[in-house]
């Protein structure tokens, strides 16, 4: 009888171990997921930080060398006259405006596509299959640009601010293939929006 007693004890012992290991490890896979979110995530905007970007960025383009017929539009974007809404109304309502810009690029994209805040007022943009990749006309009067540009005049007009967007595009993999390649290149045509006198979005 005493063998028995002991036996259950150490099998309600034993359960009481596995209970609580299960329970740490549920509480450690927790911590480590919010502890991956706040590894990748800008803290301002909720996007994608800057180097997660760049991660998600490299497994998309490493999947379209594998996969033949993929395309991917990489963008650069960045907010035009933004630097007035600092001045005029301090860097708090600049984030506001921010934190909008990145809502605003949420919505107008689907939920596979990648976005991420490069830094500052720039942002990178993965549309993956864009339905307009191949047709070169619509490419340059990109539908989703313009959806983006409309709302983000409507932020602006709150603060009496002209604001818009610059925008770079390269497409992946009929320009370039490599990443870093096609940042400098969207980099690139941004500056040749600015040039152009803003708000613009330049494609091949």
């Amino acid at each position: 009888m005493r063998e028995k007693q002991k036996i259950q004890i150490l099998l309600n012992l034993l359960e009481e171990i596995t209970q609580s290991y299960d329970e740490i490890l549920k509480e450690n896979q927790k911590l480590l997921k919010a502890l991956e979110k706040e590894a990748t995530t800008d803290h301002l905007t909720g996007l994608l930080n800057r180097r997660a970007v760049l991660e998600a960025l490299k497994r998309e383009i490493e999947r379209i060398k594998r996969d033949k017929g993929e395309t991917l539009c990489l963008c650069f974007a960045d907010l035009d006259n933004f630097k007035q809404v600092n001045d005029k109304f301090g860097h708090n309502e600049g984030d506001k405006v921010l934190k909008e810009f990145a809502n605003i690029l949420r919505k107008s994209l689907r939920a596979y596509d990648i976005v991420g805040r490069w830094g500052g007022d720039e942002f990178l943009v993965g549309v993956i299959n864009c339905d307009y990749f191949h047709d070169r006309e619509k490419c340059k009067n990109c539908p989703i640009y313009g959806r983006i540009s409309e709302q983000l005049k409507k932020v602006g007009e709150k603060y009496g601010i002209p604001l818009g967007v610059s925008c770079g595009a390269v497409k992946i993999p009929t320009e370039v293939t490599d990443l870093e390649e096609a940042i400098k290149l969207a980099d690139k045509r941004v500056y040749e929006a600015k040039e152009r006198g803003k708000g613009k979005l330049i494609t091949d």
